[in-house]
């Protein structure tokens, strides 16, 4: 093998650093965010071979530049429709918590009206979502719409499908939508089982490369239930058992999501209406029947707001960006994944500089050992400019929330990371409402309980060895 290589690496090794040349050449013309530019430079040349594999599969912006050019063409055809015949704008009647005004003009050009005729109800964990959305399910008169992230066919997912099925053999029109990364445990069984007992199902980006998939970039990481038009379901909560407390799994699992009933859930149909075209190319009329009338429901004050990587601003970024510094007493985070941008962890810092009370609560123990290193070599930073940090131990903490004084907070799909903020479809609601936001508040104060508060003095005491690990961890922190 030695032989070998001594008799090919003359011919081999130049072209090898040719193809690095060019690749430099290439991240360089991008232009990309200096930070990621830089972890891709840095990649190159601490991992050659290696670092040169993982950025021809996951670090190129072709495959992203085709994605934004059909979904911009399927936006432009259907948005305007959406907006001239079914958006109710209520902007100039609702005026809540006038220290949100900029971030509620904000999101209204960005396709994310604000509405008042709505209920929300805040379902904790699996133990509140899943009955909540099997009821709204069975009792669908006209359609459902369903689009997750994760949806395995397990113990929760089995009777879901069975459903499913049972009320498209009623009439209604059942269509579904499917990560081809995270459902990828999904066999080709259930696929055949589900289309021949009437449901449209469809796999958003399907993938080759099975091994590959693990961080594979733009994938639809949202959760969306949507039932007659007039309940929607979206947050935190896949369809998996591992959501489910007091199951098979013994990992405690602590999570948000919410049932939306009125007129917001006008706009989860209209995202669903978009990723639908894109993953089957039918375009569905929109009628009355998708977009009912709605008369007195309730008064909650809600906008929906929807990121991806065919838009040209990160909205939920800026979007949370607005949130934090508008705070003028009290931030509440709650994430499991904080790798935050430069700009996000300025307003966290600034506002508890500024005598704001900041909260972030982050799992003890992660999913991803390299994601949980990264997330706590930002804890110091945090720490030194006043911001309680808090380590959730009673198992893992996926949900993601964050409070804003005492009238606004934002419950959704994304995490706090670069890879929401640019790569995945996210969806994130946005409640301006004392009521809910109590609901909210008191379940923080719930989960602080079991979670432990970090001592700047004993964290600045840890081992140089898992600072060390934290920093190198950090260095790839926006290609995670």
């Amino acid at each position: 093998m030695i032989a070998l290589w001594q008799s090919i690496s003359p011919f081999l090794l130049p072209l090898y650093y040719v193809g690095i040349f060019f690749v430099v050449i290439q991240i360089l013309l991008e232009n990309r965010n200096p930070l990621k530019t830089h972890s891709y430079l840095l990649l190159l040349l601490l991992v050659p071979f290696v670092g040169l594999v993982i950025y021809l599969f996951f670090g190129q912006n072709h495959r992203k530049l085709k994605i934004m050019a059909k979904r911009r063409l399927i936006n432009q055809a259907f948005g305007p429709e959406y907006i001239q015949d079914y958006l109710k704008n209520e902007q100039t009647e609702v005026h809540p918590q006038g220290h949100f005004d900029k971030l509620i003009r904000f999101l209204h050009k960005d396709l994310s009206p604000i509405s008042l005729n709505n209920r929300v109800t805040v379902l904790h964990n699996g133990e509140e979502k899943f009955p909540a959305v099997m009821e709204a399910i069975e009792n669908a008169k006209h359609h459902i719409h369903i689009e997750y992230y994760i949806f395995d066919n397990d113990s929760i997912g089995k009777p879901l499908a069975e459903l499913l099925i049972k009320k498209a053999k009623q009439g209604v029109k059942v269509r579904m939508i499917v990560d081809g990364v995270g459902s990828l445990g999904l066999k080709k069984a259930f696929f055949k089982k589900m289309l021949s007992g009437g449901v449209q199902l469809k796999e958003y980006m399907p993938v080759l490369f099975p091994s590959f998939t693990s961080k594979i970039n733009y994938r639809d990481h949202r959760k969306i239930i949507i039932v007659d038009g007039k309940i929607g379901f979206t947050g935190g909560i896949n369809v998996d058992d591992r959501y489910i407390n007091g199951g098979q799994n013994s990992l405690y699992w602590r999570d948000t999501h919410l049932k939306i009933e009125g007129e917001a859930v006008k706009t989860l149909q209209f995202l669903f209406f978009l990723n639908w075209q894109f993953v089957s190319q039918e375009t569905i009329r929109a009628t009355k029947q998708y977009f009912p009338e709605i008369t007195n429901l309730g008064k909650h004050c809600i906008q929906i707001n929807a990121s991806g990587p065919e838009l040209d601003l990160a909205s939920i970024m800026d979007s949370f960006f607005i949130a934090i510094t508008s705070a003028k007493n009290r931030i509440r985070i709650s994430t499991p994944y904080f790798i935050p941008t430069e700009s996000i962890i300025d307003a966290i810092t600034t506002a508890a500089k500024s005598d704001v009370d900041v909260e972030l609560m982050i799992p003890f123990d992660s999913d991803s050992r390299i994601v949980q290193a990264a997330s706590f070599s930002f804890i110091k930073r945090l720490l030194q400019a006043g911001v309680k940090v808090y380590l959730y131990q009673r198992g893992f903490l996926h949900a993601k929330v964050i409070i804003i004084d005492d009238g606004f907070a934002s419950v959704g799909t994304a995490n706090m990371d670069y890879r929401s903020f640019d790569l995945n479809h996210e969806v994130n609601t946005y409640i301006y409402d004392d009521e809910v936001v109590g609901i909210l508040q008191n379940q923080f104060d719930q989960d602080l309980q079991d979670s432990e508060k970090i001592d700047l003095n004993k964290w600045e005491n840890r081992g140089i060895k898992q600072k060390l690990k934290e920093s190198l961890c950090r260095l790839l922190a926006p290609l995670l």
